[in-house]
């Protein structure tokens, strides 16, 4: 039985004992008024050589035994934070070793509970494990939820944490090759659903029971699994170990059922089904994460509507609320659908559309055509870039309201070269037009043409004058380098602006530019800008706010081919009186 803490206070003699251990009291305290019922032991009663048992799921949702023993306590791992270093055995971990999924599982000792569950090494011949002890834990409860979210804690450098397996409904090998880098660098292992969810049964979250972090729900499934150290009331702490190190989160909390266990002489892991979310991960902390069963996190609603020669479906998914997670995990969703449907076709054309809708009415559309073996990769690794960029972006915080995707896929490369670009004339009158002969390759050999109309601007002053015939990314990577801030977005709107002006790769971008310098006030170019102009506007170049360009852009003038398009060419002509 644990002894009341007006007791423990009220008796010298016990509070002698507990001055003399490392910040003891405090522990003491912080326990009994976070309400924690059940008897634990702190690092300095544990010695080499103490057995007790562990709790985990190795199959179905019922928590079984394995069996500890105390190899060493290792202090000061890193600043403030300790390991119990423990040999498991039981539950056939002789042969699987320490298995990914364990993250949380309880460890008691004379039913104490000591801690977690959370570290391992990989490759090792007996099943080791780092156990992340239960005072640290219990701080995270301390914690304010939903404020700023500073890391709690210190990371116990050069130690290996397990492995979290994300099961992820429909993961084939090719998702499975796109998405391992970005998940690893997490401490992620991607791993395939078996079978599809159900309804969470809050009365199976219990220590040693299932607990998943979700972070796809619907027609499309992923979540992290782990195991729960300890539930008091409504709320819990597992993991041991963090999720990824965010803070103060509002992540959607997951019930689940184990299949199996995948032995393997890397990393074993369980194989995971999660249930519907039941509550909300609302810390991730370096010493594990907590939350509160009841009113899940919201989520981001998704919609991918896939068209092909032969079908048409529509999917509906949710994905898990945050900067990091959602740039990630949105286009998992969007390629898993893609590649269930139309999986990686020889010669395939994918056109997709994607409308971000945001709170206050705001949106933004865009647009890539990609063309080959396997455009689903470009597919995902475009959409992850610019959902980050949008994330990550200096101006505001970030409301997505919803996503609507569209995937239409043609049976064929469709795609060619920009071999040259010839006009019917290097000398012009300011006014008149120009025509463009565009000479291209399809990728099978076939030599195609097309002509392209160019009016010049009345405007346009006598000289040197260049012509670019480019992709819209090629142009705006140009346009960086010749005048900056017309281009650099100051606003969350100009952000937006300039990703739908990007991608579109089956169009070419015919770009005129004087040899006439000019002015960027902000992020508006003034060509041609008049010596007077200059002169009076010089004194704020200085402040950043104007830059002078080398040459002005007159006009830009975009030419939808139908195909994707490599290749870009240059003219140089000569305005004439």
């Amino acid at each position: 039985m644990l002894v009341p803490i007006t007791r423990i206070i009220a008796n010298p003699v016990v509070h002698h004992k507990l001055s003399l251990t490392r910040s003891s009291l405090t522990i003491f305290l912080l326990i009994f008024s976070s309400g924690f019922g059940v008897p634990i032991m702190t690092v300095d009663e544990i010695k080499p050589g103490m057995k007790g048992v562990g709790r985990s799921v190795f199959s179905g949702t019922r928590p079984e035994e394995f069996q500890v023993e105390v190899i060493d306590v290792m202090r000061q791992v890193s600043p403030g934070a300790d390991l119990i270093l423990c040999r498991l055995s039981g539950a056939g971990l002789e042969n699987s070793g320490v298995i990914a999924g364990m993250s949380g599982s309880p460890v008691y000792i004379d039913n104490k509970l000591i801690g977690a569950v959370a570290y391992a090494w990989e490759f090792a011949k007996e099943p080791i494990a780092g156990i992340t002890p239960i005072t640290e834990m219990l701080q995270i409860w301390e914690l304010p939820s939903r404020g700023k979210g500073q890391n709690f804690g210190l990371s116990r450098i050069g130690l290996n944490r397990l492995p979290l397996p994300v099961a992820i409904s429909g993961l084939s090998p090719t998702l499975e090759e796109i998405i391992s880098p970005v998940l690893a660098s997490w401490g992620m292992k991607p791993c395939a659903i078996t079978s599809a969810g159900g309804k969470s049964d809050t009365a199976q979250l219990v220590p040693g029971g299932v607990i998943g972090v979700a972070l796809l729900d619907g027609d499309v499934r992923a979540a992290a699994v782990g195991t729960i150290t300890h539930r008091e009331g409504n709320r819990v702490i597992a993991f041991g170990h963090p999720f990824f190190l965010a803070g103060d989160v509002e992540l959607p909390m997951t019930g689940g059922v184990i299949h199996s266990i995948l032995p393997s002489i890397a990393n074993s892991f369980k194989i995971f089904s999660p249930g519907a979310p039941v509550g909300t991960i609302s810390q991730d902390r370096y010493c594990g994460i907590a939350g509160t069963i009841g009113v899940p996190a919201p989520m981001i609603p998704v919609t991918v509507r896939v068209i092909s020669p032969v079908r048409q479906d529509t999917f509906n998914f949710r994905a898990a609320r945050h900067e990091q997670l959602t740039p990630a995990f949105i286009p998992i969703g969007i390629a898993d659908v893609a590649l269930q449907t139309e999986g990686t076709l020889q010669d395939v054309t994918l056109k997709s559309r994607i409308r971000l809708v945001f709170a206050k009415g705001k949106e933004t559309e865009i647009e890539h055509t990609f063309a080959g073996v396997n455009p689903i990769a470009n597919l995902y690794e475009k959409t992850q870039a610019e959902l980050k960029l949008i994330f990550e972006n200096e101006f505001q915080p970030v409301e997505l309201t919803r996503i609507d995707a569209e995937l239409h896929f043609t049976a064929s490369k469709n795609s060619a070269i920009l071999l040259a670009a010839i006009p019917d004339r290097f000398r012009i009158k300011a006014g008149e037009t120009l025509i463009v002969r565009l000479q291209l390759r399809d990728y099978r050999g076939e030599e195609i043409e097309r002509s392209v109309t160019i009016p010049l601007p009345i405007t346009t002053p006598s000289g040197p004058f260049t012509i670019t015939i480019s992709s819209r990314d090629e142009f705006l990577a140009s346009e960086c380098n010749r005048a900056l801030a017309s281009i650099k977005p100051s606003t969350m709107e100009q952000l937006l602006q300039l990703l739908a002006e990007s991608g579109q790769e089956d169009e070419l971008i015919v770009a005129g530019y004087s040899g006439k310098p000019g002015l960027t006030v902000g992020s508006r170019e003034l060509p041609q800008a008049p010596p007077y102009l200059r002169q009076i506007l010089s004194a704020d170049i200085k402040g950043g706010k104007i830059q002078p360009t080398g040459s002005s852009l007159l006009f830009k003038i975009p030419v939808n081919l139908g195909r994707v398009i490599t290749g870009s060419a240059r003219l140089e002509l000569e305005v004439i009186k």
